[in-house]
């Protein structure tokens, strides 16, 4: 059973389940016109895909571009480890608000052009390569977002998007010195620093693209019960696969999650599973027990913490942030049906490597920096990268990293909130 889990990682089964489930709610014509509007909407953070095309729409949209970007890790042969596999459902929660066939191909072909530059193999760069869309919504705001012509419009966003990409790639592998594997969305803040020169060009344009908040929670029991259904898909079929015990989760436990960090190394696809099952299960029940309504973003969200469960993400480095940030929306008597709060709190857990290196204080106190943070961060970006979080995240991170430093160098007594007995 181990064997087909390398190769699926059950992700075409559920975007098959994704699609199944968009021939329920929409009949075959509204898909086709619902497609139309998501392929052709300016695609910025955030742009709730069921709000501007409908439930069905959106699920055969994400389950497209996921069963696409699989076909491309099969055409490599690449396994599906924890980094792909949180690539991928990272690409199935985000295709919800944000990402399409059509402007995650663009990004993709900049990727794809950069292997033949650098006479590399695209194996080589899947994983980035699978990040990489999160830049996607820069192709479709100059395409469709900012009222030019669209003989000029379109090509112009093809060839920003492809160049993108191209660069995208070079600069990746070198800004997670920045953040030293503390953020766990090391591709948000590459591409949040493309998105920033990007939107400074727009804005000297006096373009009249303004970045707006479009979410709808109609369909909040649908996308929970999907949500939970996957989840416990995820945990049984883990446990199985693990031999029916969890004998071996203890070794999750123990590590901090600090990038890289691949719980399906050495067989434990089944174990990692599992982790990806239950670290999805504490966020649902944490939005459910503060009353937070799903949305189209919020799914999203749930389906990247369950990707990043099999890559450095577990219950125990990734509550310490959670609860930092819900802390603060408390004190502050924030909204927590805001859904730049909900998604800071679903998203902090890009955070968790320093709650599992330095602890539950520190984790915790990361959390509560993040949210200010992240709050004010789109302006700067336009909302034309959709991992804001993953980009807000690594300056929390260094902050936090250089504290933590200079208190051990200074031999203090906060030497005591270290965790000692976790492992990179």
């Amino acid at each position: 059973m181990n064997i087909k889990l390398k190769q699926t990682m059950l992700v075409p089964y559920i975007a098959i389940l994704l699609m199944i489930l968009a021939f329920v709610f929409s009949t075959p014509m509204d898909l086709l016109v619902g497609l139309k509007e998501i392929y052709f909407s300016k695609s910025n953070l955030l742009t709730d895909y069921i709000q501007l095309a409908g439930l069905g729409p959106t699920l055969l949209n994400s389950s497209i571009l996921v069963l696409f970007s699989y076909a491309i890790v099969r055409m490599t042969k690449t396994p599906i480890s924890g980094p792909v596999f949180a690539g991928l459902m990272t690409i199935l929660g985000f295709s919800f608000f944000g990402k399409n066939l059509l402007n995650s191909s663009i990004i993709f072909f900049g990727v794809f052009l950069y292997a033949i530059y650098k006479k590399i193999s695209l194996r080589s760069v899947i994983v980035v390569l699978l990040f990489s869309s999160g830049l996607a919504p820069i192709s479709s705001v100059i395409m469709f977002g900012l009222e030019l012509s669209l003989w000029i419009s379109i090509p112009l966003g093809i060839i920003v998007g492809i160049f993108s990409g191209f660069i995208l790639m070079e600069l990746a592998p070198h800004v997670i010195k920045f953040h030293n594997g503390y953020d766990l969305y090391n591709v948000g803040f590459a591409g949040g620093i493309l998105a920033i020169v990007a939107y400074s060009f727009i804005k000297l344009t006096n373009s009249t693209y303004h970045f707006s908040i479009l979410v709808n929670d109609t369909y909040h029991y649908q996308l929970l019960i999907i949500s939970l259904f996957i989840v416990l898909v995820l945990m049984i079929v883990g446990f199985i696969a693990n031999g029916k015990t969890l004998d071996n989760y203890k070794h999750i436990l123990k590590k901090s999650g600090r990038s890289v960090t691949d719980f399906t190394r050495k067989n434990r696809e089944g174990i990692a599973l599992f982790n990806s099952g239950l670290t999805g299960l504490i966020v649902i029940t944490t939005l459910l027990v503060l009353g937070i309504k799903f949305t189209a973003p919020a799914f999203g969200g749930i389906m990247t913490v369950i990707g990043f469960g099999c890559f450095g993400k577990h219950p125990k480095n990734i509550i310490p942030p959670l609860l930092g940030v819900i802390l603060v929306v408390l004190i502050f008597g924030l909204d927590f049906n805001d859904i730049s709060i909900t998604l800071a709190i679903i998203f902090s857990t890009a955070l968790a490597p320093i709650s599992g290196e330095y602890g539950i204080v520190v984790g915790l106190l990361t959390g509560m920096l993040h949210l200010p943070i992240v709050s004010n961060i789109s302006n700067i970006h336009g909302g034309i990268i959709l991992y804001s979080n993953g980009f807000a995240a690594a300056f929390t991170a260094v902050v936090v990293h250089m504290i933590m430093v200079a208190l051990e160098r200074s031999d203090k007594p906060w030497q005591f909130m270290k965790s000692k007995k976790t492992s990179k």
